[in-house]
């Protein structure tokens, strides 16, 4: 008795192995679509993702493997370039705090490189030159705001530029996260005073002063405040569409903690937010490559997309596939990249 149900058990787990290669491997060829980071998506490509993308108000880009890949200083351009001139983007949002968004907006007004990061140098740039090309005053497209904690190397800078007569409190160049946290109670006590002092620039002061995200949260979750502080500025501006790039672990939609998930089940925002994953093949960094996001369908990506991958970049549709849902509705393979 024991044998013959052991027998029908394995008979129906190799059938149900069937059925779901028999679904996913043919329908999946129909759903991919190769890109290049110097040429962007092809007219089907386009065609097919204005159609999918049009229900949706955040477009979210995982950097997935990791942060340190330098496909992630080309990458967001090539959304940016595709949602602008399809949607008519004008915000995004990255993983960081207000300090570097207002530094980020100064360089692409004014085009002095003395306030970027050097390591994203490349991306900032090309943007400038994109803006260069589709405005004639140059202002173009921008960061929406900063939404994650504040980085005093960046936030001290900024309100340095903001500050125009700044008093020590904000002279003073030591950037460490204890003397900012310190700073920052005291120059809140200020606030009240620069809506009259500063009406043009005090709502980014505020902004940077007033982040509910601390430096000493570098490595605890940080989610419920960078999805507030996204949909405050998403509100504030009131674009129709916006685009973030934020690590694995805050976009994919299953886990219940992440920003992608808070934000989509927040009013006004439900279903709204379309998570595109990205699992790295065969990447290397200066830090170790890891798709843990992905764990729950790794072994799918590497049986049934994989094979189906013959560009370094390769973008799949899910929104056909409900087993694969629950982590979000796009999929790119990277391959081989650093």
């Amino acid at each position: 008795m024991h044998y013959f149900r052991r027998s029908i058990f394995l008979f129906l787990l190799k059938t149900a192995s069937f059925v779901c290669g028999a679904q996913s491997l043919p329908q999946l060829s129909t759903h991919k679509y190769g890109f290049t980071l110097d040429h962007g998506f092809d007219v089907r490509t386009c065609d097919t993702l204005r159609v999918l993308l049009k229900p949706y108000r955040l477009v979210l880009q995982a950097e997935g493997g990791s942060h340190d890949l330098s496909i992630y200083l080309r990458l967001p351009l090539v959304w940016i370039r595709f949602l602008h001139e399809s949607f008519g983007l004008q915000h995004f949002f990255f993983e960081g705090g207000h300090g570097g968004a207002v530094l980020q907006r100064q360089y692409l007004r004014t085009g002095d490189t003395s306030v970027l990061h050097l390591k994203y140098k490349t991306f900032w740039e090309d943007l400038r030159a994109y803006n260069t090309g589709i405005s004639a005053n140059g202002a173009g497209i921008s960061p929406g705001g900063g939404v994650d904690f504040e980085r005093p190397r960046q936030s001290v800078p900024a309100l340095q530029l903001l500050w125009k007569k700044p008093p020590p409190l904000v002279a003073d160049t030591s950037t460490g996260c204890d003397a900012w946290t310190a700073r920052v109670r005291a120059l809140q006590k200020q606030l009240p005073d620069l809506k009259s002092e500063l009406p043009d620039n005090y709502q980014d002061i505020s902004d940077i002063i007033n982040n509910p995200g601390s430096c000493n949260d570098a490595l605890r979750n940080r989610n419920s405040h960078m999805a507030e502080r996204l949909k405050d500025f998403a509100e504030r501006e009131g674009d129709p569409l916006y685009f973030g790039e934020f690590g694995e672990a805050h976009t994919v939609l299953n886990a219940k903690q992440s920003l992608a998930h808070l934000i989509n089940r927040s009013p006004g925002w439900e279903n709204k937010v379309c998570t595109v994953n990205l699992y790295c093949y065969q990447c290397t960094a200066d830090e170790p490559v890891s798709n843990w996001p992905l764990k729950g369908m790794e072994a799918d990506i590497q049986k049934y997309f994989l094979p189906l991958c013959d560009t370094d970049f390769t973008l799949f549709d899910l929104t056909g596939f409900p087993q694969y849902a629950a982590y979000g509705q796009l999929l790119i393979v990277a391959k081989g990249q650093h």
